[in-house]
C-alpha cells in the first residue's frame, strides 16, 4: 500500500496576495530564475514554484494582526519623499538601503504602486517585424578594473534579431568602424544569414551625420559593407525609443546578466564567456515578450544567405615609406621593395593578423606578420635587392612569399633595432 506526505496544517499553508502571484508568474515569464525571484519576493522556492504552476488556493481568513515588515520603518520616509514628487522605486530603495532598510526592492514597488499618479502617454504601436526582416545593433561601453589596478573601457557589440530575439554579444577593445563591421560579419555568421535591414543609432562608425530635413549622410565605409553583404541600413528616428527598445534591452541584459561580478583573463576568455552565455542562458531562455525561446525561433527567421565573399574588415591607413625602406605603423616598423621608398603606401591590418602593404592602385607590395610590442622590426632582405653592395645587408634569412592565398610561409626574421639601423643612410642617388 502506497503511502504519501500528510498534508500540511490549514494554518501553515502560504497564502500569497494576488499582486504577489502576479508578479511571480511576470518574473518567470521574463526569464527569471526561481532562486532569484523567491530573493526578490521573500518567498521560499517551493512556494515560487506553486505559484507558477497555478497549484496555490488563496482562501481568506480572519483578520488577524498583521506581522511586522522590514518596510514598516521607512514608510513615512517613503509618504514624505512621495509627496515630493518622487515615485521611481529603484531610486527610493536606495535611499532606504542608506537609512538601514535590509528587505528587497520587490516590497518597495509594491507599497508605492497604488500611490503612483497615472501616467499620461500617448498611445503607440510596439514595433515588431516579420521574420527575416530586421537585426538592431548598438554598442554598449563597460568600464573593467583589472586585478592589479588597471582600468580599461571594453565596448559591447550587440546584435538582436527583432523577430526571433535571437542575440549575438561580441566585446572588443575598439569602437573604430573595422571593429564595427567585423562584428557585424561575426553575428551574421553566428545567426546563420543575414537579415534584409539593420537598425542602428546614429552611431559614427555608421553615420557620418543627420542634416535638420531628416537626410542622413553614412558612413562611406560602413555604406559599402551593407552593400556587398545585401542589408539595408536603417538609423532609426531621434525621439522614437520604441523602435529601438530591443537592443536597448539586450545591452541592459547583458550587463544585468552577464557583465556584473565577471573576471575574465583578456578578451578572448571574456568573449568566450560571452558566447558559452549566449548559448546557455541568453538564447535558450523563455523571451518576456515572445514567450519562446530564441533559439527555437531562430531557424524559422528566413535570413539571407550569408555572402560568398566576406567585405575586407582590415583596418586601413597611409604611411610614407621612409628612405630606410620602412614603413612605420603602431610603433613598429616593416619593409618594402626598395622601389617604393619615399611613397605614401595603403597599410592594412587584416584580420587574421597581417599587415597588407598596398600601392595606389590595390597591388599588393609587402605582407608581414603583425608585430606585437613597440619599437620592433620586420624585414624581410628580398627588399632591399639592387641597393649599393658597399651597404652592409641583413644577414639571411628565409623569406615570406605570396602564393595568391597571402603568406603561406611567414618566416621574415625580426631583429633588433640596431641591427639595421645602418639602412637609414642607404642613399638612392
Amino acid at each position: 500500500m502506497g503511502w504519501s506526505t500528510p498534508p500540511e496544517p490549514k494554518e501553515q499553508r502560504p497564502v500569497l496576495a494576488v499582486e504577489t502571484r502576479f508578479m511571480i508568474k511576470d518574473l518567470y515569464r521574463k526569464g527569471i530564475t526561481i532562486s532569484e525571484i523567491a530573493r526578490q519576493t521573500g518567498r521560499d522556492r517551493k512556494t515560487v514554484r506553486k505559484a507558477i504552476k497555478g497549484e496555490l488556493i488563496v482562501k481568506r481568513k480572519p483578520a488577524e494582526p498583521a506581522r511586522p515588515r522590514k518596510l514598516d520603518a521607512h514608510t513615512a520616509y517613503l509618504q514624505q519623499r512621495m509627496s515630493e514628487g518622487v515615485y521611481n522605486a529603484r531610486k527610493l530603495y536606495r535611499e532606504i538601503q542608506e537609512r538601514g532598510y535590509t528587505g528587497g526592492v520587490t516590497q518597495v514597488i509594491l507599497y508605492i504602486q497604488p500611490f503612483r499618479p497615472p501616467r499620461q502617454e500617448r498611445a503607440t504601436v510596439r514595433f515588431e517585424t516579420e521574420p527575416g526582416q530586421q537585426a538592431q545593433v548598438d554598442w554598449g561601453s563597460f568600464r573593467y578594473e583589472y586585478a592589479d589596478g588597471r582600468k580599461k573601457s571594453i565596448y559591447c557589440f550587440v546584435m538582436t534579431l527583432g523577430w526571433s530575439r535571437a542575440m549575438y554579444v561580441e566585446f572588443t577593445f575598439q569602437g573604430d568602424t573595422a571593429s564595427f563591421l567585423r562584428c557585424h560579419l561575426h553575428a551574421f555568421a553566428y545567426f546563420g544569414g543575414v537579415p534584409r535591414e539593420v537598425l542602428h543609432d546614429n552611431l559614427k562608425s555608421a553615420v557620418i551625420r543627420r542634416e535638420a530635413d531628416g537626410t542622413v549622410h553614412f558612413n562611406e565605409r560602413y555604406l559599402d559593407f551593407a552593400l556587398a553583404t545585401g542589408f539595408v541600413p536603417q538609423p532609426h528616428r531621434p525621439y522614437r525609443p520604441q523602435t529601438k527598445g530591443k537592443v536597448e534591452s539586450g545591452v541592459r541584459y547583458v550587463e544585468g546578466n552577464f557583465w556584473t561580478g565577471l573576471h575574465f583573463e583578456d578578451l578572448d576568455d571574456l568573449n568566450g564567456q560571452s558566447r558559452v552565455w549566449l548559448d546557455t542562458v541568453a538564447n535558450p531562455r523563455v523571451h518576456g515578450t515572445t514567450g519562446e525561446r530564441p533559439f527555437d525561433r531562430l531557424p524559422h527567421e528566413h535570413l539571407q544567405p550569408l555572402p560568398d565573399r566576406p567585405f575586407d574588415t582590415s583596418i586601413i591607413s597611409y604611411r610614407r615609406a621612409g628612405r630606410d625602406c620602412l614603413v612605420r605603423y603602431q610603433n613598429n616598423s616593416y619593409s618594402v621593395p626598395a622601389a617604393w621608398a619615399g611613397q605614401t603606401l595603403l597599410v592594412k591590418e587584416t584580420e587574421d593578423q597581417r599587415i597588407v602593404v598596398c600601392d595606389a592602385a590595390g597591388e599588393v607590395v609587402a605582407e608581414h606578420r603583425l608585430l606585437r610590442g613597440h619599437h620592433q622590426w620586420s624585414v624581410n632582405p628580398a627588399h632591399y635587392a639592387g641597393l649599393p653592395a658597399a651597404i652592409s645587408r641583413p644577414p639571411r634569412v628565409h623569406l615570406a612569399f605570396q602564393d595568391g592565398k597571402g603568406l603561406t610561409a611567414p618566416q621574415v626574421e625580426q631583429r633588433p633595432l640596431s641591427v639595421y639601423a645602418q639602412l637609414v643612410e642607404v642613399s638612392h642617388d
